[in-house]
């Protein structure tokens, strides 16, 4: 399937900052009369409009949110949690194969259990919001026409 130059930006009006989203990206955002957010892929694109594969035309000036989903936060949870629960496994397993008593320190506890915890208090941060009724802006560019 072939698709034209057309790029979404979104760009910050104090900054020199801006985001890009290009025809076949998946985007996350909040529309106004909608609660939720909406998680679809951009089909096309029009001078004032989005055009969304499940949800179909959405004005731009309707969006008020665009999600972006903050990788880092993605990988330290997924490190916290493999750590919590490999630290548990190993030390336990250690004093399981050593005969120690007690098999499992309250310490040990303790560290991989806020290991586990941290992951768990990450996903709030997991997207990043960025407001376009603010200082952000939303626009369309379409190469074909230059």
């Amino acid at each position: 399937m072939s698709f034209s130059q057309k790029i979404l930006v979104i760009e910050n009006v104090k900054s020199l900052k801006n985001l890009k989203y290009y025809q076949g990206d998946g985007i996350i955002l909040k529309v106004e009369n909608i609660e939720d957010k909406i998680f679809d892929q951009i089909f096309d694109m029009t001078d004032s409009t989005l055009i969304l594969s499940d949800l179909g035309e959405v004005e731009l000036k309707s969006v008020l949110v665009i999600y972006r989903e903050n990788w880092l936060i993605e990988i330290l949870r997924g490190l916290t949690l493999l750590g919590g629960a490999g630290y548990f496994g190993i030390d336990s397993f250690n004093r399981l194969i050593n005969n120690d008593s007690p098999v499992i320190l309250a310490e040990t506890a303790i560290i991989s259990g806020s290991l586990v915890a941290i992951s768990f208090a990450l996903i709030p941060l997991k997207y990043r919001k960025v407001n376009t009724k603010g200082k952000w802006s939303l626009r369309t560019i379409d190469l074909n026409s230059y």
